[in-house]
Formats: structure tokens, sequence, C-alpha cells
């Protein structure tokens, strides 16, 4: 074999990962094994005859490419150039490097050499030195489906759903779309029908996570991909596509469709017309209302809020089956407090939503925030300074801890609230509000240039 000129001790050579990066001719990673040895920049230059300032280039990452170059670098350290597959000099093309096989010994040999690396001397650990696979490879499926693999996926989409409510969606969204990814792939395995069907629902609900999510951090098309994957796999359920319609329908009017949003909800109640569950007509009622006032019908929208208010009376002792979605509303939801604030039915509204953040969990807090800002709505708008105030404060404490645009967004009428008041209290805070819509908008605007091109998914 070939062996080294003395001008670098032979056993920097023997390093582990030497060999390999040379191979590569990643001259950044040579260099950083020679520093690793205790060879200086200054000294890596003269022997290169390259200034500092490159030797300090390349270990911060530019590649060297030209064929000259590539052989000073070899002759100035005294390799062979054989190993960095500069077999032949002058207008030649280099040889491709060594097809010396990388075995797993050799792998794990680079994977330990480059540890020991990072940890004594902190140098970063990079992939071409350890001849690393990619991070992205999907997880191979198993040959059955069983329903445990259904009921562990189930519980991975659960626990996505409530870091979703806990965090917001820019915590979440990501995670729900890579799991709703795998569960079509689980989809392919081997299954009887009654797990696939189980199955199916359950990328359903990932799905629709993922979309509620992706609207949330101000994705609006991701939304839309995500919940119409949703509905394919509803297998056709009037209960499963309601909830699919339900969530799109309030996506859309948060986005400014109320009118498209309304179809949503009317045919999400058509659907589920034969099942006479109180609970699913009471959130779909609610949902309608907020619909018609968006678009300049108060009457309606009070009829449509009577409705859905003695749909949850009826549903008091429980629905006839309902969703978790359906289940999560109550009478005392925000659902309803914020429509009957835009109605100026303050006292109702208020009830409404203290029965809300009295009764729900402190993890849910995109949800407290939301209701919270109702609150200091309703507060602000009634005159109650002193106690509305106090509650706007505790909404941006709640909406600053989220990554959740939708959340900014329903500060707008809190906002004109506060800057309907003359007190300078409320003044300095209509611009606190002002100042976290706007710090959300730009970083949703950014989040969206980021993704357009992308795959919804």
């Amino acid at each position: 074999m070939v062996e080294p000129s003395g001008l670098i001790p032979a056993e920097v050579w023997k390093q582990l990962g030497m060999r390999d990066a040379l191979a590569r001719r990643n001259i950044g990673g040579v260099y950083r094994l020679l520093k690793t040895a205790g060879i200086s920049q200054r000294r890596i230059g003269e022997l290169t005859g390259q200034s500092q300032s490159e030797v300090s280039e390349i270990l911060s990452g530019r590649r060297v490419m030209a064929y000259d170059v590539l052989v000073r670098i070899a002759e100035g350290l005294g390799v062979p150039r054989e190993w960095m597959g500069l077999a032949y000099s002058g207008d030649s093309e280099p040889a491709p490097p060594s097809g010396e096989e990388v075995t797993e010994e050799m792998r794990r040999r680079n994977f330990v050499n480059a540890i020991v690396g990072a940890v004594v001397c902190g140098h970063p650990v990079l992939s071409e030195l350890l001849d690393a696979p990619r991070l992205d490879v999907p997880t191979p499926l198993p040959s059955r489906l069983g329903m445990t693999d259904v009921s562990v996926f189930e519980q991975t989409t659960t626990r996505l759903g409530l870091l979703d409510r806990e965090s917001g969606g820019m915590a979440a969204r990501e995670a729900l779309a890579a799991a709703a990814v795998t569960g079509e792939r689980l989809l392919n395995a081997q299954c009887t029908d009654v797990v696939r069907q189980r199955m199916r629902y359950a990328v359903a609900d990932a799905h629709r996570l993922a979309g509620w999510a992706s609207g949330d951090v101000g994705l609006p098309d991701h939304c839309r991909r995500h919940m119409h994957r949703a509905l394919d796999h509803t297998q056709g359920s009037p209960v499963r596509v309601a909830q699919v319609l339900a969530a799109a329908g309030d996506m859309e009017k948060h986005y400014g469709a109320p009118n498209d949003a309304l179809k949503l909800f009317q045919l999400a109640a058509v659907g589920t017309a034969r099942s006479h569950d109180p609970q699913i007509g009471a959130v779909l009622h609610g949902l309608s209302a907020s619909a018609y006032l968006t678009l300049g019908h108060p009457d309606q929208a009070r009829a449509e809020l009577s409705e859905s208010r003695a749909m949850f009376a009826d549903a008091a002792d429980g629905g006839a089956g309902s969703l978790p979605f359906f289940a999560f509303y109550g009478p005392g939801h925000g659902l309803l407090a914020a429509t009957g604030t835009k109605l100026a039915d303050y006292e109702t509204a208020r009830t409404d939503v203290r029965q809300a953040l009295n009764n729900r969990p402190d993890y849910d807090v995109r949800c407290n925030a939301l209701d919270t800002i109702v609150l200091a709505t309703i507060l602000i708008n009634a005159g109650e300074l002193r106690e509305g105030t106090s509650e706007t404060r505790r909404a941006l404490g709640l909406v600053t801890e989220l990554g959740s645009q939708r959340a900014r967004d329903r500060l707008e009428p809190l906002e004109r609230a506060l800057l309907a008041r003359r007190e300078s209290t409320c003044q300095d805070l209509a611009r606190r509000v002002t100042a976290v819509r706007s710090a959300g908008r730009a970083n949703s605007d950014r989040s969206g240039e980021q993704m357009s091109g992308q795959s919804a998914l």
C-alpha cells in the first residue's frame, strides 16, 4: 500500500474517517480531522499553499471542486493522489473516488470517531463524514396490520391533537400531516376488512386534525387539501362526514367565506338528520348562527342561536353517540358566546363564556385564549373596564403562548372595542393588541412564502 509522506504524522492518516473523507474529496472533513490531531489552520495553509482565511472558509463548509486545487492539497499534505481519486495529472479528468466497499463496521467506526471529535474538540459532526443515510426515509411497514396497530395510530393522533390545542397548529401541524401520510401507507398492509375500515376512519381523523392545524397557522389551501383527503377516508359515514364538513366550514368562515361555510354546515345537517343526535344539531346550528351573522342576517342568526341552545339542552344527558368532535362543544362553549356578543346579548354571552372557561381544562390553551378574548370584548363593550382590561391582558398572555395565527386574528373585535374607548389604559392595550396581531401576520406571511410550491401534505 502506498504510504503518505512524512509531512503529516503517520498516525494521523490512520485516524478513523480520514481515508473516507479523502476518498470523497471532503476537504473540510480532512482539515477538521487534521485540527483534531493538533495541526493548526496556519500549518495546514502553509502545506497546501492556501491563506488562513481560505482554510477557514473550507472548514466552514466551502467545497473544493477545482482539480488543480485538489492536486495541490494532495501534494502539500503528502497524500498519494489515488487516495483522492486523482491518479492522473494535466488536463485529464480525475479518476472517480475509490470503489472500496463501505462496510457496517466502517460506518460504525466513522460514527464513533466523529462523535469523539465533536465532544472532545467541539467541531460539528457532518453527515458526509459519517456516510450517513437520509433522515427522511419512510418507516418500514408491518407485513400485516392488526387492531393493535390501529389503536396505537389512534392514540398517536389523539396526542398530537392535544398538542395542537395546547400549543397551536405551529407545534403540531407537520407531525399531524406526517401521521396522516403514514396512516395512508399503513392501509397498504394486509388486514381484515374490519381493521381496514377502522384504520380509514383513523386516517380521516388525522387528515382532519392536520387540516385544522394548517388553517390555524394561516395555510388555508393546505387545510382544504387535508379536509378533502379526510372525506376520502370517511367511508360515507354521515356523522364522520359531518365532522369534517363542520371543521372545514368553520375554517372557511374564519378566512372570509361565510356563504361557503354555511353551505358546508347545511350539507352536514342534511347528512346527519336521521341520526337524531341533538348534540350534532346543536353544534351545526351554532356554527350556522355565526355564519349568518357574518353575512349580515342578524334575525336568522338569532333563530339559529335559539335552536342551538334548545338542542344543547336536549343533549344535556349525552347525544346518541356523538363523535368527540361534536361532544367537545357544549352550551357554555365560546361558539355561542362569540355570536351572542356580536348580537349585543352581553348577559347571556357572558354567562356562556364564563361557564366555558370554568369547565375547560387548563391545557386547552387555544380554546381558553379564544374564549378569554370573547370575555374581554364583552366586558369592554359593556363598559366594565377594570375587569375588561384585566381579561385583555390575560388574553394577550395566552395568545402569545400559542403558535396560532387564528387566535391572533380573533383579537380584531377586541382591538375595535378598545379603540372605541378614550381611556388611556384601553388605548395602550389596543396598541399592544395591534402589535400582537401584526407580529403574527408577518410570521404567517413568511410561513406561506416558504410553503409555496411545496406539497400541501
